[in-house]
């Protein structure tokens, strides 16, 4: 389980990782790069938010009701792992906001104002989903590791497998 989530976390990593070069690029590299440094952005944000809409509806569905049903001391931790997911989801719609009005924008000087608070704005939600990942990983698949019996890690793996298949399917309770 924690392997099948780590491959998909360094997938999200790794793009993080370019939406902060090119964030930084887009500040230092001025008008005659805007371009390149906009489809950049544009292409890790549209990731972003698939990825996060697929890993929300997997959890959500499948594995917080396991872990709520199997390891129910982790409850609170899946409370606070969802508040921090509403905290991600705002402040992507407010980077995509201000990235739509730079694209929009054709004053240079209100650009770099744009880009600035793209820049805050940008490192903030670098920050939240690099530590989000990382309490995850602590605290909710290590304890899948390590607190499920072997079966029953292997009934969670199928159910997350047949939800990937299908994921607007119903889980029955």
């Amino acid at each position: 389980m924690i392997n099948m989530f780590k491959k998909e976390s360094q997938e999200v990593l790794k793009m993080l990782d370019d939406l902060g070069v090119s964030i930084k690029n887009l500040q230092y590299e001025g008008k005659m790069f805007l371009g390149k440094n906009t489809k950049a952005i544009e292409k890790v944000v549209t990731f972003l938010r698939g990825k996060m809409f697929e890993h929300i509806q997997l959890d959500e569905k499948v594995v917080f009701p396991y872990i709520q049903k199997h390891i129910p001391k982790l409850e609170p931790m899946l409370c606070f792992l969802r508040a921090e997911r509403n905290e991600f989801k705002l402040n992507l719609e407010n980077f995509e906001y201000l990235f739509k009005q730079l694209k929009s924008e054709k004053n240079g000087l209100r650009q770099q104002k744009i880009i600035d608070q793209l820049k805050e704005k940008g490192v903030y939600l670098i920050c939240l989903i690099r530590n989000h990942i990382q309490i995850e990983i602590e605290s909710v698949y290590k304890p899948i590791e390590s607190q499920l019996h072997q079966d029953e890690k292997k009934a969670l793996v199928r159910q997350c497998l047949q939800f990937k298949v299908n994921p607007f399917r119903r889980k029955k309770s």
